[in-house]
């Protein structure tokens, strides 16, 4: 015996998933889904010099808060040379001011010429390097700190 099973025509099959993806749409936009998306894809990107400034915002915050831990100023300074704010190029570019333990203030974002070498002994009162428009005299960190000023 011969048995005959009846299935759901083509046309059937693809108005059920039509049906589907409209149901799903009519849920989105009563839900308030669609909104949502809109909203996210309308949003303009901010430029890439107000990403690097809240960037370097952030590395700045981060490393005067590990700054504030320590009681010693020239350990400030080493934390200050080892941060990202100042081996990401920050320190050249984004104006900040770090004020260390004792009382001093190291003013950064001042560009290239300016420097506080950390090659002497660890001394606290480290040189100024400003030799206008000599920008090999800077150590890399973590022996010096490019762009920024011991006051």
């Amino acid at each position: 015996m011969v048995k005959r099973t009846q299935g759901l025509p083509l046309n059937t099959i693809i108005l059920a998933i039509i049906a589907i993806v409209v149901l799903v749409f009519l849920i989105l936009i009563f839900t308030g889904g669609i909104g949502k998306f809109v909203g996210q894809t309308g949003q303009i990107a901010p430029s890439s010099n107000e990403t690097n400034n809240a960037v370097c915002s952030q590395y700045a915050t981060s490393i005067q808060t590990q700054m504030g831990t320590s009681t010693d100023p020239n350990t400030q300074l080493q934390l200050l040379a080892n941060s990202q704010y100042v081996t990401s190029g920050c320190s050249n570019t984004y104006q900040y001011s770090f004020t260390l333990f004792n009382g001093s203030e190291v003013a950064c974002g001042l560009g290239p010429n300016a420097c506080i070498n950390l090659n002497n002994g660890g001394s606290n009162n480290n040189n100024n390097n400003n030799n206008g428009g000599s920008q090999s005299s800077c150590p890399s960190p973590p022996n010096g700190i490019p762009g920024c000023q011991l006051k």
